[in-house]
C-alpha cells in the first residue's frame, strides 16, 4: 500500500484499504528511527477513517 504513494500525484485510499495500511505503518513505526511523530499522526488518521466508512485518506504529492 505504501508502495503506492507517488511523490508527485495522488493517492486516494478508502476506508476498505485501512487495515492494510495500518498493518504497513506499524511495520514502518517499528523499524523506524526518524520520523515517527509523523508516522503515528498518519496512523491516527488511518485509525479514524476505518472507524467511519465515509472517510478516506488523500496523500497528495509535491
Amino acid at each position: 500500500m505504501l508502495d503506492r504513494i507517488d511523490l508527485y500525484g495522488t493517492l486516494e485510499l478508502s476506508h476498505d484499504e485501512m487495515p492494510q495500511l495500518l498493518a504497513e505503518l506499524s511495520q514502518l513505526i517499528a523499524a523506524s528511527e526518524g520520523e515517527l511523530e509523523v508516522l503515528r499522526a498518519i496512523r491516527r488518521l488511518a485509525e479514524s477513517c476505518q472507524e467511519a466508512r465515509e472517510l478516506g485518506l488523500r496523500f497528495v504529492g509535491d
